[in-house]
């Protein structure tokens, strides 16, 4: 079949994901860092954000709660761990549900980051590492200067939302 692109789409001009003039870019040194990242959600449907404390890289950002999966560890244990740290409240690895997940790729390293949705916890959030706590409706959250691979999941969650 002439002309046929069915299998591999168009490849011309800026159409689509094959953009002009990009290049796929491989830096085998770059290491790439796994952190699991949760929106926390609230029975008014709100989702919680934390803002990244002074003395932190990108200090000032807002993120989804989480932190690095630690050697061993699997992405839900590091959220489990992560929340009675950052923020006291305590949740089951059955009450996290895969959603998406980020990939970018920062200047020193490579963020590979899971984002899981939970509705089910124990306790008030609290910011126990300095970092400012804000419940925010799903419409609200572009609102809100965040990190480049936060940036994405917010339309996914918005309409899982």
């Amino acid at each position: 079949m002439s002309g046929d692109t069915s299998r591999t789409g168009p490849r011309s001009g800026d159409d689509g994901c094959w953009g002009a003039g990009e290049r796929w870019a491989h830096d085998p040194g770059k290491p790439v860092v796994l952190v699991a990242a949760v929106a926390l959600i609230d029975a008014d449907g709100r989702v919680l954000l934390a803002r990244r404390p002074e003395g932190k890289t990108m200090a000032g950002l807002w993120e989804f709660p989480g932190g690095k999966v630690q050697p061993g560890e699997t992405p839900e244990q590091a959220l489990v761990r992560e929340l009675t740290e950052e923020l006291a409240v305590d949740t089951r690895e059955s009450c996290l549900a895969p959603l998406a997940f980020a990939s970018h790729a920062y200047q020193d390293f490579h963020l590979l980051m899971p984002l899981y949705a939970c509705r089910v916890w124990h306790g008030q959030a609290q910011p126990m590492e300095g970092q400012e706590l804000a419940w925010v409706r799903a419409p609200r959250l572009w609102d809100y200067p965040m990190p480049p691979a936060d940036r994405p999941l917010i339309a996914l969650l918005q309409e899982w939302l």
